[in-house]
């Protein structure tokens, strides 16, 4: 008889867990709300690059070709004609580099990984890695973008005479200084969906080790326009992927409390559209990818799109040296780029932050493209920061360029 009673209990607590269930998945979903009943809507930045946008006036001279072009110039550069030239590089594998004459050619060698480098190579008689004291070498004059369009953010709230147009939006005094120097580079010499190439292969393999960067955003109905709070944090643990390779939407975060970087910025949405009022922006990278993204005077622009994703630029005036450091230890052949001329032209067109002592110019104009999912946020205890809201996109991140018609 016990036995029987026990056996009947436990098949109507049974019923009764099994009846809440399902209560709980009937009942209509309330995002939580932050203690000042504030809505919190958390997302994980998918993608980022260098901000690239081409057409037929951004480099009416030609571009500058990739590595092979390089290293073609350099040894030209050294008397030897075209075809010889061509020569002494495709036999640097084979001998290291040598003349019809058996003479060691050293520009026929690529700038390695750069400034990563112990500088023990020999490069052209140099007892130090050209990367590392790139000043010790003459400016290539490489081809710099022009033209009247440019993606990027009107940073001083002015216009001047190196001034862009937005290409999508139609603003003007768009500040992007860096455009100049990478555009007519082939690796940057592209427009969405294809990804700068450098970038591109440094950010599909950090993304699967280096902790993701996060953003929140906060305020009294994020569905409708308003004043906000946008924070941008870095994870303790790193995005996940779905079938396709994307980034997957509405993973879990916990948010790495080491203020290093944290931000948070005073924000408005109007028309569905995300901008912040100017500020400093600090977030820790990864070597191989960027190993820091840091700005003075900071802006953005986002949409916010209707699957819960948001898509848009953010930039400010970048230490130029930051993006020189970036290149030199992705090197001339990830790169794609003479390690050389992209310094002289960074240090030429430079517009902000100038040395008190010298009066050059340490930081540049600059803008990214973003693209962040949906995500949960939660701090070291497992509560919730920030919900996920909405589905996501189908293809995000490094996926969107894969599965992309081009």
């Amino acid at each position: 008889m016990a036995c029987r009673k026990a056996k009947q209990t436990n098949r109507l607590w049974k019923f009764v867990v099994s009846s809440l269930g399902w209560l709980v998945i009937a009942l209509p979903f309330t995002p939580l709300l932050a203690a000042d009943n504030l809505e919190s809507r958390g997302y994980v930045i998918s993608m980022v690059h260098t901000a690239a946008y081409v057409d037929d006036q951004t480099c009416p001279a030609g571009t500058n070709g990739t590595r092979p072009d390089v290293l073609i110039r350099r040894v030209m550069s050294e008397g030897y004609g075209e075809e010889e030239a061509i020569s002494i590089i495709n036999s640097v594998r084979i001998n290291g580099g040598r003349d019809d004459a058996g003479n060691l050619v050293g520009t026929a060698i690529t700038l390695g990984g750069g400034a990563s480098y112990t500088g023990d190579q020999s490069w052209n008689d140099f007892d130090f890695n050209p990367a590392n004291v790139p000043s010790a070498m003459p400016d290539p004059n490489a081809f710099n973008a022009t033209g009247r369009f440019a993606f990027g953010l009107n940073l001083d709230g002015g216009e001047g005479p190196d001034s862009w147009e937005h290409p999508n939006t139609g603003a003007r005094g768009i500040d992007n200084q860096m455009w100049r120097v990478l555009g007519c580079w082939d690796a940057y010499h592209v427009n969405k969906p294809v990804i700068p190439y450098n970038e591109s292969i440094a950010w599909d393999t950090a993304v699967d080790a280096m902790p993701a960067w996060l953003i929140s955003i906060s305020g009294e109905d994020l569905n409708q326009d308003g004043a906000v709070t946008v924070t941008f944090d870095r994870a303790l643990n790193i995005p996940l992927r779905d079938a396709y390779g994307s980034i997957m939407s509405g993973a879990s975060f916990a948010v790495d409390t080491n203020p290093r970087s944290h931000n948070e910025f005073n924000g408005q949405i109007k028309d569905s559209v995300l901008t912040i009022e100017p500020g400093d922006f600090y977030i820790q990278g990864e070597s191989q990818f960027y190993p820091h993204l840091q700005f003075s005077n900071t802006q953005l622009r986002f949409e916010m799109k209707d699957d819960g994703s948001m898509e848009g630029h953010l930039g400010g005036y970048q230490p130029w040296r930051d993006y020189y450091h970036y290149l030199s230890v992705r090197g001339e052949t990830d790169g794609a780029i003479d390690l050389i001329g992209i310094f002289y032209d960074l240090k030429r067109f430079a517009d902000a932050s100038p040395d008190p002592r010298t009066g050059e110019n340490t930081a540049i104009s600059s803008a990214y493209f973003i693209e962040a999912v949906p995500a949960f946020h939660v701090d070291d205890t497992g509560s919730l920061l920030a919900e996920s809201v909405g589905q996501g996109p189908k293809f995000s991140g490094p996926a969107v360029s894969q599965y992309t018609e081009q």
